[in-house]
């Protein structure tokens, strides 16, 4: 699991080998270029310029190590899990930005911690998808959320393959490349394509429970998919290429910055009780919809019994 953070880059950067630590030197270099105590706007423009600029960073740093040797370690049981060097160097380099321009706030990240306290929580998924990336499959992106006191103020999902940028401020809206981006209009369950996401853990009840609901909607619905990235299914909820994605068992970085994405392009994202999600959830089981098909959706999960 993820651990609460804050520290120098230099400690973020530790052990994560030779070869990466000689790019995040030039990556962090290349940060120093933006200036964060002379950004315009507002504080939560501010905010979201250094997520923006940390996630592109992030991004390329990913980019760059694509298809190349990587030092894999897993956590948990079996090679379900996955967790690289590369990994670990995109978090620095997100850690680097963020701590260096918010050195108050606190950091919630996937691979490494310690413990601070802060009403500003930022959460971050260095690589949502790092089994996709491992194998080559261009489908992976950089997430990161900031909370204050419980409540989503910021999520930025960045595509670096695709060069998408998905970004949201609480009662802003939601954009694409700085365009505004809005949910389907689809309002029938059977036209509806969909992604289901799966946890790790094969031998839980919440991988079967999983596993039911991609059967529930791909009998019902038009089609579903797998993606293997949480925060790109989110994204694809909001700017209307899914009508819906539904997933049980996720970390609360792999889905905090897409749920605002979703609830700002107008979509709903509920558990399966049909109760508003909350960041973190208590039990993670997430429907994320147009809003359209939402209760459609739900009853069809509480007359299989997948709630």
């Amino acid at each position: 699991m993820g651990y609460q953070y804050r520290h120098t880059a230099a400690r973020a950067c530790g052990g994560t080998g030779d070869k990466v630590a000689a790019f995040l030197t030039l990556h962090h270099t290349r940060l120093g270029r933006l200036n964060f105590t002379r950004l315009k706007g507002s504080v939560r423009e501010k905010y979201l310029a250094v997520a923006k600029e940390a996630a592109s960073h992030a991004g390329h740093f990913l980019i760059e190590n694509l298809g190349k040797s990587k030092d894999v370690n897993y956590k948990g049981s079996g090679y379900f899990n996955p967790v690289s060097a590369v990994d670990t160097g995109a978090e620095c380099i997100i850690v680097d930005a963020v701590s260096s321009a918010f050195p108050e706030h606190n950091i919630v990240a996937e691979e490494k911690g310690g413990a601070t306290q802060s009403a500003y929580t930022w959460l971050i998924d260095p690589l949502d998808g790092t089994i996709n990336y491992l194998h080559g499959y261009q489908h992976f992106c950089v997430s990161l959320a900031l909370i204050y006191k419980g409540e989503l103020v910021l999520g930025v999902v960045y595509n670096p393959v695709l060069g998408e940028m998905f970004s949201a401020l609480n009662g802003q809206g939601a954009y694409l490349n700085d365009r505004i981006i809005r949910v389907s209009r689809e309002g029938q369950v059977s036209k509806s394509l969909f992604s289901v996401g799966l946890p790790y853990e094969r031998d839980s009840r919440d991988f079967q429970d999983n596993l039911e609901c991609f059967g529930l909607l791909a009998m019902t619905g038009q089609a579903v998919r797998r993606e293997g990235s949480t925060a790109l299914s989110l994204c694809n909820v909001a700017c209307g290429r899914f009508d819906g994605f539904c997933v049980i068992a996720n970390e609360v970085w792999d889905y905090a910055a897409g749920v605002l994405l979703v609830r700002e392009a107008g979509g709903m994202v509920t558990d399966f009780q049909g109760q508003t999600f909350r960041i973190p959830a208590r039990r993670n089981r997430l429907l994320a919809t147009n809003g359209l098909i939402h209760e459609a959706v739900l009853k069809k999960l509480h007359d299989t019994g997948i709630y």
